[in-house]
């Protein structure tokens, strides 16, 4: 395991309304089975008890699987929509994750990742989404 900074830039719009999020913090990254992985702790505030976040490059995909206060695993693969179970402390639904954009440029120093999908909630209600990782030594 290599340390690492990962900054996380993460944008949402619902019916014109977006909302951005950015986070820089320390993580872990490694190769194993052929496959680069990310591992980094995520707090939402001081009073949160985090989750941790575990993301996996695969060839044509990118997997991201989340552990703690939100229990989650989340497929990204262009054209294709991939459901998950999304757990919180406020309760548990269904996700859809239909991927347009995923574009990855990552080696043994790390890299960036680029992912534009849509989220939709229990069939529902849709979220256009952008989500940026740059992984830095």
């Amino acid at each position: 395991m290599k340390k690492v900074y990962v900054s996380i830039i993460g944008e949402s719009l619902v019916d014109g309304d977006g909302d951005k999020t950015e986070m820089v913090t320390e993580g872990e990254y490694t190769m194993r089975g052929g496959k680069y992985l990310l591992r980094y702790n995520e707090h939402l505030s001081d009073m949160d008890d985090g989750c941790t976040t575990v993301i996996r490059f695969d060839e044509n995909s990118v997997v991201m699987s989340r552990s703690g206060n939100i229990n989650t695993q989340m497929i990204f693969e262009t054209g294709k929509r991939h459901v998950s179970h999304y757990e919180t402390p406020l309760g548990s639904f269904t996700i859809g994750i239909s991927t347009d954009v995923l574009k990855k440029n990552i080696g043994e120093n790390g890299g960036d990742v680029e992912i534009k999908y849509i989220l939709d909630i229990n069939n529902s209600a849709q979220v256009e989404n952008y989500l940026h990782l740059n992984i830095r030594g």
